[in-house]
């Protein structure tokens, strides 16, 4: 049992790494999706978030494989407005939710990168921050209004980011990376107050060993530099746009590690969330502080094998 409202992770992507390499052989992905999914399930986690970025699978299509090779996981599909019509999504919802006898949500992105924005968000960034925002914003209430219409008994959440840019996006949830505690009471006070949302999502990864020790020696071992990682973070942090990335990008400049355990330190820095490290009682006691800040459900970064979901349990 869980005291959150939710608990989810990241799915697996269809290549090798996440956001490089090649693709899987098919096989290869679905074994690698199901080992996951259960791993997960075992935990108690019920949601799975499906990103969206360039060399990743179709979202709905990665969906409806989360759906298939499980009976209790929700997923969560990242949406790029000017990619979708809201009807087109809320069909898919409604129709995901009758084939499956459970909801598929929605994560209504802007995009992270300049790459993944509408091309007439291209120019000055100020101004096409706050027309990518507004978009957001008319989509995700033409959006919830269509569920409203189609839902029957089960209603699918719309969730979006955390950001800085001005608008209100009318969206059940909104997601955040993981932050030093004092930054992180200040953000929820302030998305709070000028969304009037009640849930926040936050994206987090672990590594939990029975000491602090064992911890930092599997962090540094699990996330040794990798070359091909290093030069996707660059890559990406060097387009990045999203005021959520921009924030952790900042504070990873700033040290490796924050509120003693909170680790920025592996290789594809500005993709991957930061970590928690440790041994599961102060993991525990540091997530059980974020829900005294208004934290509602937690989202477990991808982990580099499902086996590391066992070490998950206690502290969530």
């Amino acid at each position: 049992m869980t005291d959150w409202d939710s608990l989810s992770f990241i799915v697996p992507p269809h290549t090798r790494g996440f956001g490089v390499g090649g693709p899987l052989p098919v096989k290869s992905y679905l074994d690698r999706l199901v080992d996951y999914a259960r791993a997960a399930e075992d935990i108690g986690v019920t949601g799975a978030f499906v990103y969206d970025f360039p060399v990743a699978m179709d979202p709905w299509l990665a969906t409806v494989d989360v759906l298939a090779c499980s009976t209790a996981l929700e997923p969560i599909v990242a949406v790029r407005p000017h990619q979708e019509a809201p009807e087109s999504v809320a069909r898919r919802v409604a129709d995901l939710a009758y084939r499956f006898g459970r909801p598929t949500h929605v994560n209504v992105v802007a995009g992270a990168t300049r790459s993944s924005r509408a091309s007439g968000d291209q120019g000055d960034e100020k101004a096409a921050k706050v027309a990518a925002r507004a978009r957001l914003a008319e989509f995700a209430g033409l959006l919830r209004a269509d569920l409203d219409r189609r839902e029957g008994d089960s209603r699918a959440l719309v969730v979006t980011p955390s950001s800085s840019t001005p608008g209100v996006v009318p969206a059940d949830a909104v997601l955040m990376m993981a932050r030093p505690r004092e930054t992180l009471a200040a953000d929820i006070a302030r998305v709070r107050s000028e969304q009037g949302v009640e849930r926040v999502f936050l994206l987090v990864g672990l590594v939990v060993r029975p000491t602090d020790e064992a911890a930092w020696t599997v962090a540094a071992e699990s996330y040794r530099p990798d070359r091909r990682q290093v030069v996707a973070g660059q890559l990406f942090v060097s387009q990045v746009v999203s005021s959520e990335h921009t924030a952790s990008y900042a504070l990873v400049e700033r040290g490796e590690v924050h509120d003693e355990r909170l680790w920025y330190g592996a290789p594809a820095r500005g993709i991957d969330a930061p970590k928690l490290v440790g041994a599961p009682e102060p993991v525990r006691r540091w997530l059980r502080s974020c829900a005294d800040l208004g934290v509602t459900d937690v989202i477990v970064d991808l982990a580099p094998d499902p086996a590391e979901y066992a070490h998950f349990g206690d502290v969530l």
